[in-house]
């Protein structure tokens, strides 16, 4: 392991960053989620909901739904990551690039579904109010 990796305190930055952003995650996706899947329902007799609309907005729901699962399984593999790392830390670094690569991965893919889902949740309530 490279000197950063073994310093407690650069773990430590680095852990509080991932966790701000998963918190940040599902805050605004839950409650992205919870407000629209709720509008969309009580406007669904009123005509403003057509087919593409709902399917943009199931789309975002599918997307942000899949972000929190991301963010969470980021933050399990964080907690495995800090627990191997004190128990057992030369396994840790024999594998420490893999470890590096599935939370980059966890990390990216998640922040880009969310990004994906906020996107196609703008798209539909756009298309809702008749933007063209």
């Amino acid at each position: 392991m490279t000197s950063a990796e073994n310093n407690n305190d650069d773990w430590r930055e680095i852990r509080s960053r991932a966790d701000s952003i998963a918190n940040a995650v599902f805050l605004i996706g839950g409650g992205a989620l919870s407000l629209s899947i709720s509008v969309m329902l009580g406007n669904k007799a009123s005509g403003l909901i057509t087919l593409h609309v709902a399917g943009l907005a199931i789309s975002a729901w599918y997307a942000l739904l899949a972000s929190i699962i991301l963010f969470l399984l980021l933050k399990g593999h964080l907690i495995f990551q800090a627990y191997t790392l004190q128990f057992n830390g030369a396994f840790l670094n024999r594998h420490i690039a893999a470890f590096n690569r599935i939370g980059w991965s966890l990390g990216l893919l998640g922040f880009a579904t969310f990004v994906i889902g906020l996107i196609f949740m703008v798209r539909a309530a756009a298309l809702a109010v008749g933007a063209p």
